[in-house]
């Protein structure tokens, strides 16, 4: 054999070792953790599954978290109370399943660990959860709240206002801080990691996309019709409603809702002191009574949303509520009943002209005034009792063939037969409770006159 055939042969030999040597060592981590691997920051190299196991049941069952705010300690738990779980032997034995048993030569001269995360199932959800509760309980409620970046309109233009990286923390985001500590073996928990983040930046392509599309919606033309107005929405209006809400273009309804109390309450009646023509003429103010309108604001409110949003040109009434609305922008209309306390009487109007003219009885003063407004025929009724209260405490039950009541505290016109007579000065000392006493011959040809929501003006 030559020197050179002797050099081979050698060679043949080391090579043969180290393939031994190699296969031997693939073998071995097939059933062992390679040797720079951890698990929630606890080593396990070289372990099997059963011992991996007890080496994270010693570890865990006696690790000590603790959560602190600028150096100061909040609160200390352990791992138990945190309801984490050591894997199983079976669990582990999958975990070396999946690891490459043939990179073992890198892991054995690694510089740094193969830290494999404690699982969400190692941790008991329930038991984080009732922990997460008690420490955002200790941290207390005085904290600044985290505030996306969004949109706002100032000096007649939009702008995108910076997040507010706040202190805030809440139930999800200490549990998600507590369970990456956990993974992570991490034993000492600053709160700050927990604290809730803003979701949406200045550079957010969302919230750019948002002011341009802004800018837009506010341009668009809305209009109301009320009565006989034509009211268009001012685009700056408009431009203040706007804000966005996780990047998204959105209106601000308490914004609208109070837009469109303002609206109702200039033109709506509902609330008005009305001045009245009376029957000789003379103007009278009267105040406001249940009958009148105003803007349904509720349900309105919506809608107007959707229709700024939609970008489109609307033109539109507003839902109404209330009674007397009519499109010409009169109020009483031309059929209605005139009450006049200090004459005693009451007219009828139908469609402008007067049909039934009588004395009446209006309450006593001073505990049963008539009450002076513009009401509403609400309800209409036959053979009614009439139940309340006499001067003196007693009770009373009156039956009336005929029932309008036209206001919420029992007031209204009816016949009353025990009445001897009528106008005049006699309600001074045998007038009503309040309501307007009618003559029984004439009673009921009001009645079969006025239909449903007739307003009833008495001053």
């Amino acid at each position: 054999m030559t020197h050179r055939s002797r050099w081979v042969s050698a060679g043949l030999t080391v090579i043969a070792i180290l393939a031994i040597g190699y296969g031997w060592r693939t073998a071995h981590y097939n059933s062992h953790f390679l040797s720079d691997t951890q698990i929630g920051g606890i080593r396990v190299g070289g372990q099997t599954a059963e011992q991996a196991a007890q080496t994270l049941k010693t570890k865990l069952s006696n690790q000590t978290y603790t959560v602190e705010e600028h150096s100061k300690t909040l609160a200390q738990f352990t791992s138990r109370e945190a309801g984490v779980k050591a894997y199983s032997t079976t669990q582990l034995k999958q975990l070396i399943a999946k690891q490459n048993a043939y990179s073992w030569p890198v892991h054995t001269f690694s510089a740094s660990a193969d830290d494999q995360r404690l699982s969400a199932s190692a941790m008991d959800d329930a038991d984080l959860t009732a922990l997460a509760n008690k420490i955002v309980q200790v941290a207390g409620t005085n904290r600044t709240a985290t505030h996306n970046a969004k949109l706002v309109y100032k000096g007649h233009q939009f702008t995108i206002e910076k997040p507010v990286y706040g202190t805030e923390i809440s139930q999800a985001s200490v549990k998600t801080a507590l369970t990456k500590a956990i993974e992570t073996h991490e034993s000492t928990i600053n709160l700050k990691q927990a604290y809730v983040k803003p979701t949406v930046l200045t550079n957010s392509k969302s919230l750019v996309s948002a002011k341009t599309k802004a800018e837009k919606l506010a341009k668009n033309k809305i209009t109301y019709r009320i009565t006989n107005h034509s009211i268009q929405v001012p685009s700056d209006t408009i431009a203040s409603w706007l804000t966005t809400k996780n990047g998204q273009v959105t209106t601000s309804n308490a914004q609208i809702t109070k837009y469109l109390t303002k609206l109702s309450y200039q033109y709506g009646t509902i609330h008005k002191t009305r001045h009245f023509k009376a029957h000789d003429g003379k103007t009278v103010k009267v105040p406001a009574g249940l009958y009148g309108w105003s803007i349904k604001v509720a349900s309105e409110t919506p809608i107007l949303s959707k229709a700024v949003l939609a970008g489109k040109p609307v033109t539109r009434t507003p839902v109404i509520q209330g009674t007397g609305y009519h499109k010409d922008g009169s109020d009483l209309g031309s059929t209605y009943i005139e009450v006049s306390k200090p004459a005693q009487h009451m007219w009828v109007y139908k469609n402008g002209k007067v049909i039934i003219s009588t004395d009446v009885v209006t309450g006593k003063p001073v505990s049963g005034t008539t009450p002076s407004g513009v009401w509403d025929v609400w309800s209409k009724q036959r053979n009614a009792v009439l139940r309340g209260k006499n001067d003196d405490g007693s009770n009373y039950a009156s039956p009336v063939k005929y029932w309008m009541p036209i206001d919420d505290t029992g007031v209204g016109i009816h016949d009353s037969p025990w009445q001897p007579r009528y106008g005049g000065d006699w309600y001074l000392t045998h007038g009503s409770h309040g309501c307007v006493n009618t003559p029984p011959s004439v009673v009921g040809k009001v009645y079969a006159a006025v239909p449903l929501h007739t307003p009833v003006v008495i001053y």
